[in-house]
């Protein structure tokens, strides 16, 4: 639910051209979760991982 009085503090801007607004959970084993914790933006390298394979597989445009 997004805050209806957003601080500075807690207010959230994007340059995207879609909000982030999905959540995704997985299980992964301990040595992949220590070598992603060991990336600068680990979010940021998952998001781009799955685009990355999204194109090699030829689904640019996943649909919702």
């Amino acid at each position: 639910m997004p805050n209806p009085n957003p601080s500075p503090k807690t207010r959230f801007a994007t340059d995207r051209k879609e909000p982030l607004s999905e959540k995704l959970t997985l299980r992964m084993t301990a040595s992949m979760y220590s070598k992603l914790l060991q990336q600068e933006d680990y979010r940021e390298f998952i998001r781009e991982a799955i685009d990355n394979e999204f194109k090699r597989r030829g689904l640019d445009a996943p649909s919702a």
